[in-house]
């Protein structure tokens, strides 16, 4: 079984309750639910939210619209996944965070496919515009790595999981006409903001917008893709604490 793991939280500090501003009528993270439900691989989407009261707007919006939803531990969010997802026993899990409402539903399925072929332990895309990824990771793999770490409370589970040097990591390639890791599609910041609303008052129609033609419409649009071009990435060098903290057990 497969089940996809939407991370959403409201307590970001960059653009504060990023996840519930609205896109065509419909709060950010429901967009990546939607989109995500695209998926023909993906058996279960259940966004994942923490116990922390500001996040209860969460778990309400979910009720709302009958998305299934978890609330568990704040701080360590992979112990939030595992609880989340382990009474279904699945194989692997799909991580995606609720700030990415532009998530390629058709690279899902690919990377599942390339996930399964290869037997990885995790695997991505270093290709996609940002904002369009998502990670595919052995669920077994995933809690027996959740066990060893010495303090697993980190938010930042990229930073950790996506080590080639440690375990059987899979970065996969996707068609030349997406392939534009120079674009940023997630709303981390009010620029962001501002690119992806013009892509779906451009584009959206009451059903998700396919990756193809999101591209499409920035290759056409340089000035759209300017406004947030700018924005730094926060890095590998930017998480040296969480990586000191994240050591294994022996």
């Amino acid at each position: 079984m497969i089940v996809a793991c939407i991370q959403v939280r409201l307590s970001s500090k960059r653009l504060p309750k990023k996840a519930t501003l609205k896109l065509k009528d419909k709060e950010v993270f429901m967009h990546v639910v939607e989109r995500i439900q695209q998926s023909k691989l993906v058996e279960k989407v259940i966004v994942c939210t923490s116990k922390n009261k500001i996040d209860q707007e969460i778990v309400d919006i979910c009720k709302k619209n009958k998305i299934e939803f978890f609330a568990g531990d704040e701080d360590d969010v992979a112990k939030r996944f595992i609880d989340a997802v382990e009474r279904y026993k699945p194989d692997h899990i799909v991580r995606s965070t609720g700030e990415n409402p532009c998530v390629s539903y058709e690279f899902i399925d690919l990377a599942i496919k390339k996930h399964l072929s290869n037997k990885s332990d995790y695997t991505t895309t270093d290709e996609l515009p940002r904002g369009m990824r998502v990670e595919i990771i052995n669920f077994n793999f995933f809690k027996n790595l959740h066990k060893k770490l010495i303090n697993p409370k980190i938010e930042y589970l990229t930073w950790f999981l996506d080590r080639p040097d440690k375990w059987k990591v899979n970065k996969i390639s996707v068609p030349k006409e997406i392939q534009r890791n120079n674009y940023r599609v997630t709303v981390d910041t009010k620029e962001d903001f501002n690119v992806v609303k013009k892509i779906y008052d451009a584009l959206y129609n009451k059903k998700p917008i396919n990756t193809y033609d999101i591209v499409k419409f920035l290759d056409n649009n340089s000035k759209i893709v300017s406004i947030n071009k700018h924005i730094k990435q926060r890095t590998y060098e930017d998480f040296k604490e969480d990586r000191k903290s994240t050591r294994l057990n022996s």
